[in-house]
């Protein structure tokens, strides 16, 4: 069936190759006495703001709205439990609050680090409490950051772009590192409490998004790199029945090995260890108390490190830790019961459809900020294949190392020690587009899947290739200024700026019509974008022409060796 309805301010075909782009700066609109901008919740009222965007149209952002209570004192690594009421009008006019965090974002501008962080941001072009309008779509936006920074702040991600397609824009903050991810794994320090924090603000829109002018039926998911594997867990969760109807994992699954933790009752009385030398407990309410009775920039900014033979996937250098579990079904409050594998492989997930893809070379973002790690991944490999499996699968000790060589004679004739590029592509396939070509897949089975690679190598994305040919391709978050802006006052480039209009129209289709491509556009190149099928693995490659194509990347050659001999049932691919 074809979808006809459009709303008045979609852009029409003609008009959009000569769209310039640009973020409008924060100017207040003028508003009469029937103030749209003020909104009643079930806890009380709260006061946004209305912006113009550049074509003049008003929109309206409502920021730091809380959807949780501050997880502080007794609630610290508790699951999240509904705001308090409040006397008066709240003001949710700017972002001030993102969650305690390690890694490249701290304070910011108004940005503070907090444990009062569970809020969430609405932008919406229709006025609040106007009910003769047809409600909107709403994309709800998880941000990435490896579980350990990041934030849904504006400053980070900027919803004017898609504001321009008619859609409601969520982001939202989640709790992060240990205080979002830390689990006694017995219920006493719940495990997932990030992933928790997540659905309670899936549960928020649910519950209040039509008050903004949103349709609570017409809600999608996305995320990027590890925003990206929560949306995946959210698939899996069947305590998110009916939240959503589609998800988007960009460069991101729950299929991937980084997405989940084994060890995490270890790792949590390490960090109990780190934090007080005289702690030797191994009771959990004796870890619990110590941990409640310590300063979140401790807990946050610990001296915790990774232990030999419990590492993550194979994070031999990296040092990730925190992650998400597999919690026992019996655990009051328990959201992840299941291994993600096998629950997407017999269709134990919500059925929704889905947008998966990755980038086209991910890792050489990772190459760029530090090449001497995959010279260490080289030396560690080489010394013994069987490492290239390490943790990642459950196999014998002879089989790690026949597919370990197996693997390693996809990416090279020689050693990896004598060509260090071709690790950098063996962990843009292991860690991205393997694992997600797997889930989509496996999801085939049950949805419409809808599978990408981003190719398209333009100055927006921000990261210059230069001669050395181990940084051709494009890399980890490089499609994100073409959702969410640029972060400098430069001019885009025309390419740039088609390109990116295209990827937003691309999106904002599916976020209306469940289909990508629903009728032909001739600025899309007129393509149909493909479903894969489980005997067909089809994706679009998202270049300067999008064409459909067939095999991504490395798959089928991974495909022929891991089952063969990874021993079933797995958690992730």
């Amino acid at each position: 069936m074809r979808h006809k309805f459009y709303h008045s301010r979609l852009l029409l075909k003609e008009d959009r190759q000569h769209i310039r782009y640009q973020f409008r700066k924060d100017d207040e609109v003028h508003l009469a006495d029937d103030d749209p901008t003020l909104v009643t919740l079930p806890e009380g009222q709260i006061r946004g703001r209305a912006l113009k965007l550049v074509d003049n149209s008003t929109y309206y952002a409502f920021q730091d709205i809380p959807y949780a209570s501050p997880p502080v004192g007794e609630l610290r690594f508790k699951e999240p439990v509904a705001p308090e009421k409040w006397e008066g009008v709240l003001n949710t006019t700017k972002n001030t609050k993102i969650c305690y965090q390690s890694g490249v974002y701290s304070d910011l501008g108004d940005l503070r680090q907090t444990e009062d962080c569970l809020y969430l941001n609405v932008y919406t072009t229709l006025k609040p409490g106007d009910d003769t309008q047809i409600p909107l779509p709403v994309l709800v936006w998880i941000h990435g950051g490896g579980l350990i920074s990041g934030s849904g702040a504006s400053l980070f991600y900027n919803p004017q772009l898609f504001l321009h397609h008619n859609i409601i824009i969520v982001t939202i903050n989640y709790r992060l590192g240990p205080l979002g991810f830390l689990t006694t794994e017995d219920g006493v320090i719940p495990g997932n409490l990030g992933l928790k924090d997540q659905h309670f603000a899936l549960q928020w829109v649910k519950k209040n998004i039509k008050l903004f002018g949103g349709d609570p039926e017409k809600v999608t998911i996305s995320g990027e790199s590890a925003g990206g594997e929560c949306v995946g867990w959210h698939l899996s969760s069947l305590r998110n029945k009916d939240l959503f109807r589609a998800a988007i994992l960009q460069s991101g699954t729950a299929m991937g090995a980084y997405s989940h933790q084994d060890y995490a009752r270890f790792y949590a009385f390490e960090l109990g260890k780190s934090l007080d030398s005289n702690f030797t407990s191994d009771d959990s309410a004796e870890l619990l108390k110590l941990l409640q009775n310590t300063s979140a920039s401790d807990i946050t900014n610990n001296t915790v490190t990774v232990v030999v033979g419990k590492e993550i996937g194979l994070d031999i250098v990296g040092g990730m830790i925190w992650g998400p579990v597999i919690e026992n079904k019996e655990l009051d409050g328990a959201f992840v019961t299941g291994l993600f594998h096998e629950d997407v492989r017999i269709g134990n997930i919500n059925q929704v459809p889905i947008i998966i893809g990755f980038n086209s070379e991910e890792e050489s973002f990772l190459w760029r900020i530090d090449a001497s790690r995959f010279k260490k991944w080289a030396k560690y490999f080489d010394s013994d294949p069987s490492n290239i499996i390490h943790n990642k699968f459950n196999m014998t000790i002879e089989n790690k190392l026949t597919a370990g060589k197996k693997l390693r004679e996809i990416y090279t004739d020689g050693t990896f020690e004598d060509d260090v590029g071709a690790v950098v592509t063996f962990f843009s396939d292991e860690e991205f587009s393997t694992p997600m070509t797997r889930h989509a897949k496996l999801q085939s089975y049950y949805a419409d899947v809808y599978l990408y690679q981003f190719s398209y190598k333009g100055k927006l994305g921000g990261q210059i290739d230069d001669d050395d040919a181990d940084l051709k391709g494009v890399g980890h978050t490089e499609e994100l200024p073409y959702f969410w802006g640029q972060n400098s006052n430069e001019p885009i480039d025309p390419d740039d700026e088609k390109t990116r209009h295209r990827l937003l129209t691309l999106w904002t289709n599916f976020v209306k019509y469940l289909n990508p491509t629903p009728e032909e556009d001739d600025f899309l190149f007129n393509v149909t974008w493909e479903k894969v099928a489980p005997n067909k693995l089809v994706y679009i490659n998202l270049n300067t022409t999008f064409e459909m194509q067939e095999n991504p990347k490395k798959y089928l050659e991974w495909e022929k060796i891991i089952d063969v001999y990874a021993i079933p049932p797995l958690i992730t691919y």
